[in-house]
């Protein structure tokens, strides 16, 4: 393959919106020393503005207690036992994001307890209790939404709190998440930006939080139809949107098999969730661009209100290989690179693999969502991220696309010139090898270049070499880190060089006089 950069190509803007925001699982877990370091980390080298979390009012936050929650008192009539609210823990987690130089995009879930309409739990265990129903007055969710955004403004102040963004609830579309139907979403959307809007009209607010593209067209035409406030629209996707949208009934006949077979064998957790929702043979059938589809659709369906993507990866489930390997990193550099200045935000799913919602798994690897391990180790996906931090504000318009094999995109500041190329590929048995030959004409004489591939940012290889250990010492994550962060290797140049590039490479060509 032959590509020859025309530098009198037209200039357009290079699209950072990825670098909006991220994702990363529920509120208590920003209460953590090691999670509060990794979002630091990602704010400081990859410039990621905010962050987006579950379960601020998760009962484990402790928003609105009672003295029956205590076993000794729980006999008292429930009119006697003293219902109070309490964001002190929710304080301490903002208190986390804002030191680390990043600003909340404000999820407001799940239901407090003591408020719910019912009893169904999305994530029951240990240590993620979120109810998921309706509240049983509208009227007392207001005036708790209403203390709340008091709070944050008596503790944060007007301005700070005006450059937030408010979300009313997440993927209510979904089963594990909300117990009820649209038109209750719709309700409760409608009953919450209200209540938001009443202590500061300056506040933003904006829904529904939908999987897979959901909704978005009827969400814009219920809060114009019903006057309810709207300042932007969020929705997810992911190729195929997995567990969720997925699932189904010979699904939950191999989960019991895989269960079974799990206990008598003594399997690892993390390789039980792999057999649960690794499925390669499915996603090979995905093509390049899925997701600029379903971005062009709620676009679309958004009518001229800001669309943020609050959630977005190479895939939807848990325990997958491909989280910590080059695929991801292919993955997401072409998500991104086919973002067209469209998007107010574009918000990947998640920062860290101490993730919860599933379970917290210790084994280092697992597949979890993050871009740092659970040991700090930045994994592949991380490297591609920065890399495209990297990248030149001006982007020239070049044929670099194709429906398979190699894809590159070439950037310019007027000095150095920069070729990203790679060759994303949902098949995951896919291992194939291009010969790519990269023609720049003017005075270069050097190129940095950079890589991820399978011995280059694979901190999943370095620690397999080791031996795979079970637990990881601190010394041992930056002794792994050290072996496979980004580096480039700084060549001659003379007009013309040719590279080997395999499936789900990532390479980064950078020209300099």
């Amino acid at each position: 393959m032959n590509i020859k950069i025309d530098l009198n190509a037209k200039r357009i803007p290079t699209d950072f919106s990825w670098q909006f925001g991220m994702g990363n699982d529920h509120a208590a877990t920003l209460l953590r020393t090691d999670v509060a370091e990794h979002i630091k980390r990602i704010h400081a080298e990859l410039g990621i503005k905010y962050i987006r979390f579950h379960g601020i009012f998760d009962d484990d936050m402790l928003c609105y207690q009672a003295l029956g929650d205590n076993a000794n008192f729980g006999g008292l009539p429930k009119s006697k036992q003293c219902c109070a609210y309490n964001f002190h823990e929710v304080g301490r987690v903002y208190d986390n994001v804002l030191a680390a130089g990043l600003k909340p995009f404000v999820e407001l879930s799940f239901m407090p307890s003591r408020l719910a309409s019912g009893s169904k739990r999305g994530f029951p265990h240990r240590r993620y209790w979120n109810n998921i129903t309706m509240p049983k007055s509208l009227a007392k969710w207001q005036e708790f939404i209403r203390a709340f955004i008091r709070f944050i403004i008596d503790r944060y102040g007007k301005e700070e709190v005006e450059s937030w963004y408010f979300e009313v609830w997440n993927e209510p579309d979904l089963g594990c998440f909300f117990k009820g139907s649209q038109k209750d979403y719709f309700k409760l959307y409608k009953a919450t930006a209200e209540a938001v809007k009443s202590v500061d009209p300056a506040l933003k607010v904006g829904g529904p939080s939908t999987s897979a593209c959901r909704w978005v067209g009827d969400f814009v035409a219920f809060c114009r139809q019903s006057g309810s406030p709207v300042d932007f629209v969020t929705t997810h996707h992911y190729p195929g949107d997995g567990f969720g949208n997925t699932f189904t009934l010979s699904d939950a006949f191999k989960m019991m098999g895989v269960s079974k077979e799990a206990a008598a064998k003594g399997t690892k957790l993390g390789e039980i969730y792999k057999k649960l929702f690794f499925k390669p043979q499915v996603y090979a059938k995905w093509h390049r661009g899925v997701l600029k589809e379903l971005d062009e659709k709620a676009l679309k369906e958004a009518a001229g209100l800001p669309l943020y993507i609050t959630e977005w990866n190479s895939m939807a489930v848990f325990g997958a290989p491909v989280h910590d390997e080059k695929y991801s990193s292919a993955f997401l550099v072409r998500a991104c690179l086919d973002l067209e200045n469209k998007l107010s935000g574009y918000m990947f799913w998640c920062m860290s693999d101490v993730f919860e919602e599933m379970a917290l798994i210790g084994e280092p690897f697992h597949g979890s969502f993050g871009i740092i391990s659970i040991d700090g180790i930045p994994k592949p996906n991380f490297w591609a991220f920065k890399l495209l931090s990297m990248l030149c504000k001006e982007r020239l318009e070049t044929q670099g696309k194709a429906k398979e094999g190699v894809e590159y995109a070439a950037f310019t500041d007027g000095e150095k010139v920069q070729v990203l190329l790679f060759d994303q590929s949902h098949d995951y048995s896919r291992h194939e090898k291009t010969d790519v030959t990269v023609e720049l004409a003017g005075a270069y004489k050097r190129v940095n270049v950079y890589k991820i591939d399978d011995t280059h940012c694979n901190p999943k290889k370095v620690w397999q070499e080791m031996g795979a250990p079970a637990y990881i010492s601190p010394e041992t994550a930056k002794e792994i880190e050290r072996r496979s962060c980004l580096t480039p290797e700084t060549l001659p140049f003379g007009g013309k060089m040719t590279l080997n590039i395999s499936t789900n490479d990532v390479v980064m060509l950078e020209f300099l006089k």
